[in-house]
Protein backbone atom coordinates (compact mmCIF):
# COMPACT_ATOMS: atom_id res chain seq x y z
CA UNK A 1 0.00 0.00 0.00
CA UNK A 2 1.57 3.44 -0.90
CA UNK A 3 2.28 5.91 2.13
CA UNK A 4 0.33 9.02 1.72
CA UNK A 5 2.42 11.88 0.35
CA UNK A 6 1.82 14.14 3.66
CA UNK A 7 2.83 11.07 5.93
CA UNK A 8 5.75 10.79 3.72
CA UNK A 9 6.92 14.54 4.07
CA UNK A 10 5.60 14.64 7.80
CA UNK A 11 8.28 12.01 8.59
CA UNK A 12 11.37 13.18 6.51
CA UNK A 13 10.32 16.74 8.48
CA UNK A 14 10.53 15.14 11.97
CA UNK A 15 13.51 13.42 10.84
CA UNK A 16 15.04 16.93 10.04
CA UNK A 17 14.06 18.75 12.89
CA UNK A 18 15.30 15.96 15.31
CA UNK A 19 18.30 16.44 13.97
CA UNK A 20 18.47 20.41 13.86
CA UNK A 21 18.74 22.75 17.06
CA UNK A 22 15.80 23.93 18.82
CA UNK A 23 14.99 27.44 17.61
CA UNK A 24 16.16 26.81 13.86
CA UNK A 25 14.36 28.06 11.02
CA UNK A 26 12.59 25.67 8.37
CA UNK A 27 12.42 26.83 4.93
CA UNK A 28 9.22 28.44 3.53
CA UNK A 29 6.53 26.37 3.08
CA UNK A 30 6.89 27.32 -1.06
CA UNK A 31 10.41 25.99 -0.58
CA UNK A 32 9.27 23.02 1.25
CA UNK A 33 6.03 22.53 -1.46
CA UNK A 34 9.40 22.49 -4.43
CA UNK A 35 11.46 20.39 -2.45
CA UNK A 36 9.41 17.55 -2.43
CA UNK A 37 7.26 18.32 -5.44
CA UNK A 38 4.05 18.41 -3.50
CA UNK A 39 1.28 21.48 -3.19
CA UNK A 40 2.41 24.18 -0.62
CA UNK A 41 -1.16 22.74 1.07
CA UNK A 42 0.38 19.31 1.31
CA UNK A 43 3.22 20.47 3.06
CA UNK A 44 0.97 22.63 5.05
CA UNK A 45 -0.88 19.38 6.34
CA UNK A 46 2.75 17.85 7.57
CA UNK A 47 3.70 20.94 9.24
CA UNK A 48 0.24 21.12 11.07
CA UNK A 49 0.96 17.45 12.51
CA UNK A 50 4.62 18.47 13.53
CA UNK A 51 3.05 21.69 15.24
CA UNK A 52 0.74 19.39 17.42
CA UNK A 53 3.54 17.00 17.83
CA UNK A 54 5.45 19.51 19.15
CA UNK A 55 8.50 19.08 16.37
CA UNK A 56 7.42 22.64 15.35
CA UNK A 57 6.04 26.37 16.62
CA UNK A 58 4.62 28.57 13.94
CA UNK A 59 5.19 32.46 14.18
CA UNK A 60 2.91 34.38 12.11
CA UNK A 61 4.46 36.30 9.56
CA UNK A 62 7.99 34.72 10.50
CA UNK A 63 8.22 31.08 9.52
CA UNK A 64 7.95 27.90 11.23
CA UNK A 65 10.84 27.06 13.90
CA UNK A 66 11.99 23.64 15.34
CA UNK A 67 10.71 22.73 18.63
CA UNK A 68 10.78 19.26 20.88
CA UNK A 69 7.45 17.82 22.18
CA UNK A 70 6.70 18.21 25.80
CA UNK A 71 6.69 15.08 27.69
CA UNK A 72 4.24 14.53 30.21
CA UNK A 73 4.28 12.61 33.56
CA UNK A 74 1.00 11.17 34.75
CA UNK A 75 0.01 9.61 37.64
CA UNK A 76 1.19 5.71 36.90
CA UNK A 77 4.73 4.60 37.97
CA UNK A 78 6.81 4.60 35.38
CA UNK A 79 10.43 4.93 34.86
CA UNK A 80 12.21 7.37 32.67
CA UNK A 81 13.39 4.32 29.88
CA UNK A 82 9.73 3.60 29.91
CA UNK A 83 8.69 6.84 29.40
CA UNK A 84 11.23 7.97 26.57
CA UNK A 85 10.36 4.38 24.99
CA UNK A 86 6.66 4.90 24.96
CA UNK A 87 7.22 8.22 23.20
CA UNK A 88 9.38 7.02 20.47
CA UNK A 89 12.77 8.48 21.71
CA UNK A 90 15.63 6.09 22.45
CA UNK A 91 16.88 6.24 26.40
CA UNK A 92 20.33 6.65 27.56
CA UNK A 93 22.61 7.43 30.64
CA UNK A 94 26.01 8.51 31.40
CA UNK A 95 26.59 7.75 34.49
CA UNK A 96 28.80 10.17 36.36
CA UNK A 97 29.24 8.61 39.53
CA UNK A 98 28.32 5.11 41.44
CA UNK A 99 29.56 4.17 44.87
CA UNK A 100 29.23 4.02 48.61
CA UNK A 101 28.63 7.14 50.13
CA UNK A 102 28.00 8.26 54.14
CA UNK A 103 24.44 9.61 53.73
CA UNK A 104 23.05 12.95 55.01
CA UNK A 105 20.54 12.99 58.04
CA UNK A 106 17.68 13.91 56.16
CA UNK A 107 18.54 10.31 53.30
CA UNK A 108 18.94 8.33 56.40
CA UNK A 109 14.85 9.42 57.12
CA UNK A 110 13.56 8.79 53.94
CA UNK A 111 15.47 5.01 53.51
CA UNK A 112 14.96 4.39 56.81
CA UNK A 113 18.80 3.38 57.78
CA UNK A 114 20.32 3.30 60.76
CA UNK A 115 22.79 5.83 62.02
CA UNK A 116 26.08 4.98 60.98
CA UNK A 117 24.85 2.77 57.83
CA UNK A 118 26.37 3.40 54.29
CA UNK A 119 24.63 3.87 51.67
CA UNK A 120 24.77 3.98 47.38
CA UNK A 121 24.58 6.94 45.45
CA UNK A 122 24.00 6.79 41.30
CA UNK A 123 24.57 9.96 39.58
CA UNK A 124 23.88 9.81 35.95
CA UNK A 125 22.45 12.18 32.83
CA UNK A 126 19.69 10.92 31.12
CA UNK A 127 19.52 11.63 27.81
CA UNK A 128 16.50 10.97 25.21
CA UNK A 129 18.00 10.59 21.34
CA UNK A 130 20.99 11.72 23.00
CA UNK A 131 19.87 15.21 24.23
CA UNK A 132 20.25 15.50 27.99
CA UNK A 133 16.97 15.71 30.03
CA UNK A 134 17.54 15.09 32.70
CA UNK A 135 20.04 15.10 36.07
CA UNK A 136 19.22 12.46 38.03
CA UNK A 137 20.88 11.95 41.93
CA UNK A 138 19.39 8.79 43.38
CA UNK A 139 20.86 7.26 46.81
CA UNK A 140 19.92 3.25 47.33
CA UNK A 141 20.01 1.11 50.68
CA UNK A 142 23.20 -0.80 51.60
CA UNK A 143 21.71 -4.33 50.55
CA UNK A 144 20.95 -3.10 47.45
CA UNK A 145 24.59 -2.60 46.61
CA UNK A 146 25.73 -5.74 44.95
CA UNK A 147 22.97 -5.30 42.26
CA UNK A 148 24.48 -1.93 41.25
CA UNK A 149 28.07 -1.29 41.88
CA UNK A 150 29.92 -2.54 39.58
CA UNK A 151 27.41 -3.28 37.17
CA UNK A 152 26.20 -1.21 33.59
CA UNK A 153 23.96 1.46 34.94
CA UNK A 154 23.52 3.24 31.64
CA UNK A 155 20.06 1.50 31.36
CA UNK A 156 16.97 1.54 33.63
CA UNK A 157 18.27 1.11 36.89
CA UNK A 158 14.74 -0.60 37.67
CA UNK A 159 14.91 -3.14 35.40
CA UNK A 160 18.43 -4.48 37.00
CA UNK A 161 17.33 -4.30 40.65
CA UNK A 162 14.15 -6.16 38.73
CA UNK A 163 16.57 -9.00 37.95
CA UNK A 164 17.53 -8.99 41.39
CA UNK A 165 14.19 -9.70 42.86
CA UNK A 166 13.64 -5.99 44.04
CA UNK A 167 10.42 -3.85 42.10
CA UNK A 168 9.19 -0.77 43.16
CA UNK A 169 5.42 -0.40 43.36
CA UNK A 170 4.26 2.88 44.86
CA UNK A 171 6.49 6.35 44.86
CA UNK A 172 5.98 9.19 47.51
CA UNK A 173 6.73 12.25 44.77
CA UNK A 174 7.15 16.01 45.50
CA UNK A 175 7.33 18.63 42.62
CA UNK A 176 8.62 22.20 42.49
CA UNK A 177 10.33 24.55 40.58
CA UNK A 178 13.84 25.19 41.38
CA UNK A 179 16.87 27.60 40.02
CA UNK A 180 19.14 24.98 38.20
CA UNK A 181 22.79 25.60 39.10
CA UNK A 182 25.48 26.71 36.80
CA UNK A 183 26.55 22.66 36.90
CA UNK A 184 23.37 21.57 36.09
CA UNK A 185 22.58 24.47 33.30
CA UNK A 186 25.60 23.24 31.34
CA UNK A 187 24.81 19.57 32.12
CA UNK A 188 21.15 19.95 30.61
CA UNK A 189 22.41 22.66 28.22
CA UNK A 190 19.96 25.41 29.62
CA UNK A 191 20.89 29.38 30.28
CA UNK A 192 22.17 30.17 33.24
CA UNK A 193 19.84 31.70 35.58
CA UNK A 194 17.00 29.40 34.42
CA UNK A 195 14.93 27.29 35.75
CA UNK A 196 14.63 23.49 36.05
CA UNK A 197 11.82 21.00 36.86
CA UNK A 198 12.64 19.25 39.90
CA UNK A 199 11.13 15.71 41.39
CA UNK A 200 11.99 13.88 44.35
CA UNK A 201 10.75 10.63 44.62
CA UNK A 202 11.27 7.76 47.76
CA UNK A 203 10.19 4.68 45.68
CA UNK A 204 9.12 1.70 48.14
CA UNK A 205 9.66 -1.75 47.58
CA UNK A 206 6.31 -4.40 47.83
CA UNK A 207 6.58 -4.24 51.86
CA UNK A 208 6.47 -0.91 51.68
CA UNK A 209 10.27 -0.36 52.68
CA UNK A 210 12.22 2.27 50.79
CA UNK A 211 14.43 1.47 48.46
CA UNK A 212 15.58 4.99 46.48
CA UNK A 213 15.66 8.35 47.65
CA UNK A 214 15.80 10.19 43.81
CA UNK A 215 16.55 13.73 43.33
CA UNK A 216 15.59 14.34 39.53
CA UNK A 217 15.67 17.90 37.39
CA UNK A 218 14.55 18.38 34.52
CA UNK A 219 14.44 20.13 31.45
CA UNK A 220 11.42 23.06 31.83
CA UNK A 221 11.22 23.22 28.56
CA UNK A 222 10.61 19.61 27.71
CA UNK A 223 8.73 18.20 31.05
CA UNK A 224 5.53 19.08 32.42
CA UNK A 225 3.14 16.98 35.19
CA UNK A 226 -0.46 15.85 34.62
CA UNK A 227 -2.70 14.62 37.45
CA UNK A 228 -6.67 13.65 37.12
CA UNK A 229 -8.49 15.64 39.95
CA UNK A 230 -11.93 15.06 41.23
CA UNK A 231 -13.52 16.81 43.50
CA UNK A 232 -14.43 14.93 47.04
Amino acid sequence: MVQPKYLEILEALRSRCSSLPIGAKLAPERALAEEFGVSVMTVRHSLGRLVTEGWVKKSPGSGSYVSRPTISMGPTLTSFTQDMRQRGFTPSSRVMRAETITPDVETIGMLDLRPGESAVLVERLRYADNEPMCHEMSVFPPQLAPALLGTDLSGSIHERLAEHGTTPVSTERVVRAVLASNRESELLQLPRGYPALEIVDTFFDNLGRPMQYVRSRYRFDRYEVRTDINRG
